[in-house]
């Protein structure tokens, strides 16, 4: 008897391990990218694009993405290169998207990114 009190323990012990991995692995992936697509359908609600917009805004996020993921491996440990090389590529697609964009949906599209810039300016550093 004490030796099945002991394995439903280690059982109840190992369940909530793995809860706990899970969640904290789910935070973590909350903290990465948006997917092209999710970030285009916040666009296109916010932006009323077209599907034509769509389209084009989607792939121009998902080589920025590609080409971000890509890099990601040679600058590993090196914030500032990493820092340096997000801003580039985040710089590249804006100018793609804003050239996809009519004149009033790019003047909303600037005012979105300022206050993303704002928000992260804000935002509370993390102890990684």
């Amino acid at each position: 008897m004490k030796t099945t009190a002991r394995r439903l323990l280690v059982l109840a012990v190992a369940v909530f391990l793995t809860g706990l991995l899970q969640t904290a692995f789910a935070q973590r992936q909350g903290m990465g990218m948006r997917s092209p697509e999710e970030q285009v359908k916040a666009l296109k609600d916010s932006l009323s694009l077209t599907d034509a917009q769509v389209k084009k805004v989607t792939k121009i996020l998902g080589d920025a993405q590609k080409e971000t993921q890509s890099k990601m491996g040679e600058l590993q440990g090196d914030r500032d290169a990493m820092r340096a090389f997000f801003q580039t590529v985040r710089a590249k697609s804006d100018s793609l998207i804003k050239a996809e964009l009519t004149g009033d949906q790019a003047k909303k599209y600037e005012k979105i990114q300022k206050e993303r810039q704002q928000r992260m300016q804000n935002r509370q550093p993390r102890n990684n």
